[in-house]
């Protein structure tokens, strides 16, 4: 199981659920269920490490540029998704010989051969005339000199011409099933992942003179299921600028992201994400979804869907176990899907120290029912679904936009008081980006005018590159009154405020490009803890006095967090996420005048 940390993601909680055995030294304090190998000895599970963390199989440091080009670009993605690869292969040779086939180092060498693009997907037989001077392979080959082996270690344990098998320890193996889940950029590896291994398992069929269907190792291949939370790429340079959309090297829109035909797709989106950085790639494609598909879009923000945040974090929930996290209701509702659609999931068999990860609260329940009680459609395209869900946001952002300091935002919200002063300090940043760019976008409705040289004047324009901003503003334009309204108006019922007060994270305020985050503020004042108190400053022996004295919650001062997307990038609250649908250029925030009658996303 993954180690016991009430912050990790929906997809570490659905490894826990999964009976398999697991891959050594990936996961520190990974035991085996009492039963394994007794009741589930065909079982296999993998976790990959998401990128920007440890990973020491793909000499993934996660500490460093490691570190920060693995969150900023997805460094090491690509060693990832060979290395899930060579699990497959793997966990085959592992259940008939009791052995791994491609160790670590082995597969090493391989990605460094390797290209996992969207290209080389239809086109990875090919190689260059030079390539092929200097012995190298195409990366078809390097996946055919594997699954060689493969079919000859495992050749004995399968069935020969004449139907018999020569050696029965395993018994007969009638097929591999397969289950792959995601968050974020591992939703975006997930899917480039079930791409390669359809395509690995069709050159394994054609090796094995099965052409047209998937083996591996000669046994046929089911895939079962794919579960993904709100997909982001951000691989290569990412959307948070203007010239670059994220789907570099192994996330490619057109190819890489397409969900594999005939596996069965469920896709949980967040309805209130809106950082530039973090725009979503859709599953839909050529203007629909694909068949035995699913897009359900939920309230909250990226990591209210996929998982991630501690209980209590920014006020948000009161169980300090996390049973009231927003996040709890996605993982439920993924559960349920995953399990009818064959995954074998055991959450009833998990060791009950651990089966609390799973539970909802009631209470979190109710508000979750009223929200959506009060959304008027529960079905249809995606920006008008995402209007409904997102106006009311900003109605009620509206209702507290002038609460721009550490008193009034917390005598504002009863939650705010008690928690770490790290998680204030980013709600009154955020909210003052908020303040700033609502005068912005007053001054640009009210059309107000600019001088020029000469007596000259223009309409005033927002301080942004980004011409989209106004695109998105002219629709907030023309609700703007009722918006303003707050809970007396039409776009915020009161179910809303409730949920967004209680239960609904602030990823702007807490995203920070530049500054320092709460852990390192913390670290300093740990070092200021221990110097000789003579050589700080007055204002500095505060800020240790309270640190020291708030104990195990380790407060830090008192200050306004800056460093966020800036609105120059067109970033900021008042905006559509971008949501791309299978290419660089087909943006569903984008759409106008598309077919009514066929809905692409439902709530949840």
């Amino acid at each position: 199981m993954c180690q016991d940390n009430d912050g990790f993601s929906n997809v570490a909680r659905l490894y826990d659920c999964y009976p398999g055995l697991g891959v050594k030294g990936v996961i520190s304090n990974d035991p085996k269920w009492a039963d394994v190998e007794q009741d589930y000895p065909h079982f296999f599970k993998v976790y990959v490490p998401g990128v920007g963390t440890p990973f020491s199989s793909v000499k993934d440091s996660g500490k460093g540029s490691d570190a920060s080009m693995g969150a900023a670009m997805a460094l090491y993605g690509h060693e990832r998704i060979v290395w899930g690869l060579m699990q497959a292969v793997n966990n085959v040779h592992r259940y008939f010989k009791d052995s791994v086939l491609v160790s670590d180092e082995k597969i090493r060498t391989l990605s460094k051969r390797m290209v996992v693009t969207g290209w080389n997907l239809k086109n990875g037989g090919w190689i260059s005339e030079r390539d092929m001077r200097t012995g190298r392979r195409s990366t078809f080959d390097e996946l055919r000199m594997v699954l060689q082996d493969l079919q000859k270690a495992i050749k004995p344990y399968l069935p020969g011409p004449d139907d018999k098998v020569a050696c029965m320890d395993k018994g007969r193996i009638s097929g591999i099933y397969l289950s792959v889940f995601g968050f974020s950029r591992g939703a975006t590896k997930a899917r480039s992942f079930s791409n390669w291994m359809q395509r690995m398992c069709e050159l394994d069929a054609e090796m094995t003179g099965n052409s047209g269907q998937k083996t591996l190792g000669g046994i046929p291949v089911h895939f079962d299921f794919l579960g993904l939370f709100d997909t982001v790429a951000s691989v290569g340079l990412a959307s948070s600028t203007l010239l670059f959309d994220g789907h570099a090297e192994w996330a490619d829109a057109e190819q890489s992201l397409r969900v594999p035909m005939g596996m069965r797709c469920v896709h949980l989106v967040s309805a209130h994400e809106i950082r530039r950085s973090f725009p979503l790639d859709s599953i839909e494609t050529q203007g629909g979804l694909p068949g035995n598909a699913e897009e359900i879009m939920f309230p909250g923000v990226h990591s209210d869907v996929g998982g991630g945040y501690l209980p209590l974090e920014q006020g948000r929930g009161k169980d300090p176990k996390g049973s009231d996290k927003l996040s709890r209701i996605a993982l439920a509702v993924m559960y349920r899907k995953a399990r009818l659609a064959g995954v074998p999931l055991k959450a009833e068999k998990m060791p009950a120290a651990v089966q609390y990860r799973m539970l909802v609260d009631p209470k979190l329940i109710t508000a979750f029912n009223d929200f959506l009680a009060a959304i008027p459609r529960k079905e249809g395209k995606y920006k008008d679904l995402l209007r409904d869900m997102y106006w009311p946001y900003i109605a009620w952002r509206l209702t507290w936009a002038d609460k721009l300091d550490h008193a009034s935002l917390t005598q504002h919200f009863p939650n705010l008081k008690g928690i770490n002063n790290g998680d204030v300090n980013d709600l009154v940043g955020g909210n003052q980006k908020m303040a700033e760019h609502l005068e912005y976008f007053r001054r640009w409705m009210r059309e107000e005018k600019v001088q020029m040289g000469r007596g000259a004047t223009r309409n005033y324009y927002p301080p942004t590159w980004d011409p989209k901003v106004v695109k998105d503003w002219a629709e907030l334009k023309e609700i703007w009154p009722e918006l303003e309204k707050g809970e007396g108006g039409k776009y915020l019922p009161a179910a809303a405020s409730r949920l967004f007060t209680d239960y609904v994270h602030d990823s702007y305020a807490w995203f920070r490009l530049t500054g320092k985050e709460t852990p390192e503020i913390q670290a300093e004042l740990r070092k200021m803890s221990s110097r000789n108190q003579e050589s700080l400053t007055e204002e500095e022996k505060g800020w240790v006095k309270l640190y020291e004295e708030s104990g195990s919650m380790q407060q830090v001062p008192v200050r306004v967090t800056t460093g966020q997307e800036p609105f120059l990038v067109g970033a900021g609250y008042l905006r559509y996420r971008k949501v791309y649908a299978g290419a660089d250029n087909v943006l569903l925030t984008r759409l106008r005048n598309r077919d009514a009658q066929q809905p692409d996303v439902m709530m949840a």
